[in-house]
């Protein structure tokens, strides 16, 4: 029973992907349209900004003592 379901949703995501392929292709080559539905799109959405939330991960350190990160070790002082 799982396998015939298995078989099912990959069989699935290959008529998906064919579909996706052939979608982008006819919107490349002008047969579809998409210029109406494009317009309807709203300007900004609610949604965050993916990349916000890395950029935030990626600047936030805790142990920062606004030392170069790039310097070698300090050398010990007398």
């Amino acid at each position: 029973m799982q396998d015939k379901a298995l078989d099912r949703v990959q069989r699935e995501i290959v008529l998906l992907r064919e579909y996706r392929t052939r979608l982008i292709a006819d919107v490349v080559t002008g047969k579809l349209d998409v210029r109406e539905a494009a317009a309807r799109l709203p300007d900004k959405t609610d949604a965050p900004d993916p990349l916000a939330s890395v950029d935030a991960l990626a600047n936030d350190d805790d142990d920062d003592d606004g030392a170069d990160p790039d310097a070698g070790p300090e050398e010990a002082k007398a």
